[in-house]
């Protein structure tokens, strides 16, 4: 007997199937394609450096790198030409005033000074000379005054006398003895006249040739005293007490005028000299805190002075100490310090991103939370740190952001690998 077996209505045809199976590919392959961003170009993410926003305490500091500096150094400079013969004074010594730091040879010098020597002892013994004779003259015309004085006074007691008798002795004068001693009497007068006149006109012509033999003298001294100061500028002495620096010379070099030849500088009188980045300049201003690091040890400071000019990317900023100079902190030595601009009690913050611009707008990579989209995002920046950025608007606590470098900006959005 046969058996009529029943057929069960399938509501799906294998072409309505496979028509499904299909759609479903496609829609999946689209969704993929619209959420994967496989055009968009790949980065390394082993090759990036990736900051976390976080939120805390931010200070805003400014880093700088930079050294020990003496403050009013002496710097001693040759005043002549000359050949190094000794050189006692090396880098780092402690000279005194007035000790030799190098002594130079000069063949033309030397032999001018002792020109000059011997041309001011020959004009000092004409001088010498000139006045011993004008002093010896001067005596002879002085005795001769005095002779002539007395003569005088002597022929003219003598017509007083004869005067006298004259006129009251009943004895007669001779006439002739009379006249001739009235004569005497002028001839003495004339002669004292004569003798003082020479005096007088001695006084003067004594003092025209004493002045220019003196101003002779005196111009050979002066030509003597130049001569002797390039002689005596031949040692190069230290013109202050303390430490030599910048010093290396070897007998048998030249030095030529105004060589620099030394430093010599107070080695408790320093201060420090750091080089900070020029886009954090105009935050800096007098007597704000610094902290250096110096050979391992933390020493208090204050910014004395900024630069106002920029040299290349960084400022020049001079900080001096609140503290004692560091017994082993050497003019010279290299030292880190960080300038302390401003204390933000909470704020967001990240770690500097390549490109940065403070207190603007700025762009960055933001990562997704899966790890694997960099997407160009917006964001409002705020103080800059010597690490750090504060993040005004456009990310929040946790987000993660590209710090490296893109070269290829030209694209928004980069996949991670």
């Amino acid at each position: 007997m046969d058996r009529i077996i029943q057929r069960t209505n399938n509501p799906f045809s294998p072409f309505l199937l496979k028509l499904f199976i299909v759609g479903l590919l496609v829609g999946g392959a689209i969704y993929y394609l619209l959420n994967s961003h496989l055009g968009s170009p790949v980065l390394n993410k082993e090759t990036l450096r990736i900051g976390e926003v976080k939120r805390g305490p931010f200070s805003v500091q400014v880093v700088g790198n930079g050294q020990i500096a003496a403050k009013d150094p002496d710097w001693v400079v040759a005043r002549v030409e000359g050949q190094v013969i000794k050189a006692p004074v090396k880098a780092g010594q402690l000279v005194n005033k007035g000790d030799m730091l190098l002594e130079l040879s000069n063949d033309n010098i030397a032999s001018s000074y002792a020109k000059s020597q011997s041309d001011l002892q020959a004009a000092q013994a004409d001088l010498n000379l000139l006045l011993a004779n004008l002093d010896a003259r001067k005596t002879e015309l002085k005795a001769a005054v005095i002779h002539a004085r007395l003569d005088h006074k002597q022929i003219k007691a003598r017509y007083d006398a004869l005067t006298r008798l004259k006129t009251t002795s009943v004895i007669p004068i001779p006439e002739l003895e009379y006249v001739n001693t009235q004569v005497g009497v002028e001839q003495a007068e004339g002669k004292l006249e004569v003798a003082q006149l020479e005096l007088n006109s001695f006084h003067k012509i004594a003092k025209a040739q004493t002045s220019a033999a003196e101003f002779r003298f005196n111009a050979q001294q002066q030509e003597a005293e130049r001569i002797k100061k390039q002689f005596d500028d031949l040692s190069v002495r230290a013109t202050r007490t303390g430490i030599a620096q910048n010093i290396n010379f070897n007998p048998g070099e030249s030095v030529n005028t105004s060589t620099p030849i030394a430093q010599i500088v107070d080695p408790d009188s320093v201060y420090v000299t750091l080089s900070v980045p020029a886009i954090q300049a105009s935050q800096l201003t007098v007597q704000q805190k610094v902290e250096l690091q110096i050979n391992r040890k933390q020493v208090q400071g204050y910014v004395h002075r900024v630069d106002p000019n920029i040299k290349g990317s960084t400022v020049d900023v001079d900080v001096y100490l609140n503290e004692a100079r560091p017994e082993d902190a050497k003019i010279g030595m290299y030292v880190t310090g960080t300038i302390y601009i401003q204390s933000i009690a909470e704020a967001l913050y990240v770690e500097i991103p390549a490109r940065v611009a403070e207190r603007d707008s700025m762009s960055v990579y933001l990562i997704n939370k899966e790890g694997n989209i960099a997407r160009l995002t917006a964001i409002k920046s705020g103080a800059l740190s010597a690490h750090y950025l504060q993040v005004i608007d456009g990310l929040s606590i946790g987000d993660k952001i590209v710090l490296s470098e893109i070269t290829d900006r030209e694209s928004d959005t980069f996949r991670l690998n």
